[in-house]
């Protein structure tokens, strides 16, 4: 069996939770192909724990950190995702007894909050780099300007803009949901 689940990095939880509810019902996670998409094997239920990792290039030996603690503490099983393997990518674990998580979740949680905000702040700088200059020519001549769009530039600059803005914006909520859910621990 396929199933896809389209939580953002940020709710890995709620995806173990999922998981763990599929093993229970019978179907065993096998293997991780493609962006988000988990293949499951028919199995005996049981009661195991999953936990996500995201290895992204920069923060990649933080986790590994935790990636080393579950499998030698805990005697995890890791099922490696395939999409940009080299580069990093998403990671489970299977632990087939119950242990207190809290520890890594928390420090997966900080990692993530650091890529978070690594790429909110580049988005803003990307903002600033397109459309900074076209602000600055605007405001210098302004009817030089109006003169000089075509629909072309419009629709370019628009797709530009929403794009960047959805991105940030979209990073942002997860820097946020990260941060109050820190915060209420």
């Amino acid at each position: 069996m396929k199933k896809r689940f389209f939580q953002p990095i940020w709710k890995f939880e709620e995806i173990e939770k999922q998981l763990t509810a599929l093993e229970e019902s019978g179907w065993r996670l096998d293997k991780i192909k493609g962006f988000r998409c988990f293949e499951f094997v028919k199995s005996k239920p049981k009661t195991v724990q999953y936990f996500f990792t995201y290895s992204i290039t920069r923060e990649k030996l933080d986790m590994n950190l935790i990636e080393n603690t579950l499998v030698q503490k805990f005697n995890a099983n890791q099922i490696k995702g395939i999409l940009l393997e080299g580069l990093g990518g998403t990671s489970v674990f299977r632990i087939t007894k119950q242990v207190e998580l809290t520890e890594q979740s928390d420090n997966r949680d900080i990692i993530l909050q650091h890529y978070l905000f690594k790429k909110v702040f580049w988005g803003i700088i990307l903002f600033f780099i397109l459309f900074a200059p076209l602000a600055i020519d605007a405001a210098i001549n302004i009817e030089k300007f109006l003169e000089s769009l075509n629909i072309f530039y419009v629709v370019f600059f628009g797709f530009c803009f929403l794009s960047i803005v959805g991105y940030v914006v979209y990073n942002l909520v997860g820097l946020v949901y990260l941060n109050n859910k820190l915060k209420n621990k």
